[in-house]
This record gives structure tokens, C-alpha cells and sequence, in this order.
């Protein structure tokens, strides 16, 4: 059997400023232990404009008990060079060197707004495969 790949759909509420969000952590080696991330694209339900937007980045964070930035598996999207359109997905860009998480370590959203932008009825849908 070939490798299937998941989608994971994530909310984006607003988080009322800029902070990096643990979204969630890798399963351990005992129920088949960490996943790679092989592509992302989020979408907002709204448009922004006028330098009012907000930028969106995926981070692996590591396992320890502060979890702390441990590679950066994204490019960051969105923002004043690159405005929200109106339902409009944008494609991330996934780095293969930081895409796989290891047992335990977080995905990590990183979330900064300029001028007070925040999401509308955002999703982000991550794909990935399980496994090592």
C-alpha cells in the first residue's frame, strides 16, 4: 500500500495580535511517530487592503516542556506585499530540510498582523504524511 497523504483543515480565529500558535503535536513512535509536512495553503474569507492584512508562517517547535522555535518549515504569506484576496487561496512554499516533525515536536503557526489586519473565517489546510 502506498503512503496516503492527510488533510488537515485549521481554523484561524483572531488571535488580537501578532503570537505564534501550537496547533498540534506529532503522534509519539508508538502510534507510528512524527509526520512530514509536504504542502499547506491557507484562505481567508474576506479581503484585505490598504496595508490592513496579516501574515501567516508554519515553524516546528520542539518536544521539550517550552517548546521552542526548531526550524521554520514554511515561507510566510500574506501581509501588505501580498494582500488577502476574497476566498482566494495562497499556496505556502514547504522547505523539505524542516518539513518532517518528529515524535512529539509541534506544528507551530506563526501569526503577525500589520495595522490591526486579522482573519475572517480563515482556514489553513496543512498536508502531510504519517510516519517516519
Amino acid at each position: 500500500m502506498s503512503a496516503q497523504v492527510v488533510v488537515q483543515p485549521i481554523y484561524i480565529g483572531d488571535p488580537a495580535g501578532s503570537d505564534t500558535l501550537l496547533i498540534w503535536r506529532a503522534p509519539t513512535d508508538a502510534v507510528g511517530g512524527g509526520v512530514r509536512i509536504v504542502g499547506a495553503e491557507a484562505v481567508n474569507h474576506a479581503a484585505t487592503a490598504g496595508g490592513t492584512s496579516f501574515t501567516l508562517a508554519l515553524h516546528k517547535y520542539s518536544n521539550a516542556g517550552t517548546p521552542a522555535v526548531n526550524g521554520t518549515i514554511t515561507d510566510t504569506i500574506g501581509g501588505s506585499a501580498d494582500e488577502w484576496a476574497d476566498s482566494v487561496p495562497k499556496e505556502f512554499a514547504v522547505d523539505s530540510d524542516y518539513s518532517f516533525l518528529d515524535a512529539g515536536e509541534w506544528l507551530a503557526l506563526s501569526y503577525a498582523e500589520e495595522n490591526s489586519g486579522s482573519p475572517t473565517n480563515a482556514f489553513i489546510n496543512v498536508k502531510y504524511l504519517m510516519g517516519k
